[in-house]
């Protein structure tokens, strides 16, 4: 019986977790859906309404997945919906990504496994981070090639249910292009030293589980510094949520969501602690209280 369609889930994702730039990535409990149904023609077109940046990603993450795979992908209509904000931090097009080419690589078969279907999404998205999280769930670590800084490889670490991230969200959006033209060129060596020694400490914390170390562990002089102008009140949004009983807390990706890591009896003070920072700056967010996704991406069939 020949595939109807195939139905991908994807799990949103918070990278660079402070000092940990286009390393460091958590999967969370927070999902968007791509549909892939083939179709008699070669077109590749949205089943509803797409924005034009949606349609250029779902076309260009189907054309690396056929030059990737060697298959002539044929038409298909697509369908995307879910929780995840867009250009807010959260991974949003690393799930458009992975879910077409994950539900073009159900289709065909499996061709590629899951590391080359990283490798690509990785490319496409121009970082590993998010890439890693969205398909292997979990705390990952991605490793680069210090040439290229093309993706190579991962670990990852399953994260216990009693740890929560509260992400907050804005009401405006940070585009990742416009985000990393405000990085330098270099930092100071100081920087460096600093931004790398809270690095390895927030690791190693992660994945002993002594979550309760994790407090004022996060310290970053790579990028948060330099991505604040695009992002208003992110500071103080993370020092309410510290103050309520969160262990620590980071810009998530380029931003523009915040979010601070606390235990689960502390999450409901701290997504309202971190909301009134907005709110008292006339700034509207919304608040996710999410836990950690061990799971990753998922494929459905339909026959």
């Amino acid at each position: 019986m020949s595939i109807q369609s195939v139905i991908a889930q994807i799990p949103a994702s918070t990278s660079n977790c402070g000092p940990g730039f286009d390393s460091l990535s958590i999967a969370l409990s927070l999902y968007n859906f791509v549909r892939i149904t083939p179709r008699e023609d070669d077109r590749i077109e949205a089943m509803d309404t797409a924005s034009a940046g949606a349609q250029k990603m779902v076309v260009e993450a189907a054309m690396g997945f056929a030059q990737s795979a060697g298959v002539e992908i044929g038409g298909f209509s697509y369908e995307i919906w879910g929780d995840v904000p867009q250009a807010r931090g959260l991974g949003s097009s690393s799930t458009i990504r992975a879910g077409v080419v994950a539900g073009l690589n159900a289709h065909f078969a499996r061709p590629l496994n899951n590391e080359s279907l990283i490798s690509l999404v990785a490319k496409l998205d121009n970082a590993p981070d998010n890439t890693c999280a969205a398909f292997s769930g979990g705390f990952c670590i991605a490793r680069t090639d210090p040439d290229t800084f093309a993706y190579r490889e991962h670990v990852r670490f399953a994260l216990p249910d009693s740890l929560a991230f509260v992400a907050v969200s804005p009401d405006y959006e940070v585009l990742t292009e416009d985000s990393r033209q405000v990085l330098p060129e270099s930092i100071s060596f100081k920087d460096a030293v600093r931004s790398s020694n809270s690095l390895a400490f927030l690791v190693g914390i992660l994945v002993s589980g002594d979550f309760d170390r994790l407090k004022d562990s996060v310290v970053d002089y790579l990028h948060e510094p330099y991505r604040e102008p695009l992002n208003p009140f992110c500071h103080e949004a993370i020092e309410a949520g510290c103050h309520s009983g969160a262990y620590t807390g980071w810009l998530s990706g380029s931003g523009s969501t915040v979010i601070c890591v606390s235990d689960r009896s502390h999450a409901m003070a701290v997504g309202e602690a971190m909301q009134s920072a907005y709110t008292a700056n006339g700034v509207h967010s919304r608040v996710f209280r999410l836990t950690a996704e061990n799971e990753g991406l998922k494929v459905k069939i339909d026959r």
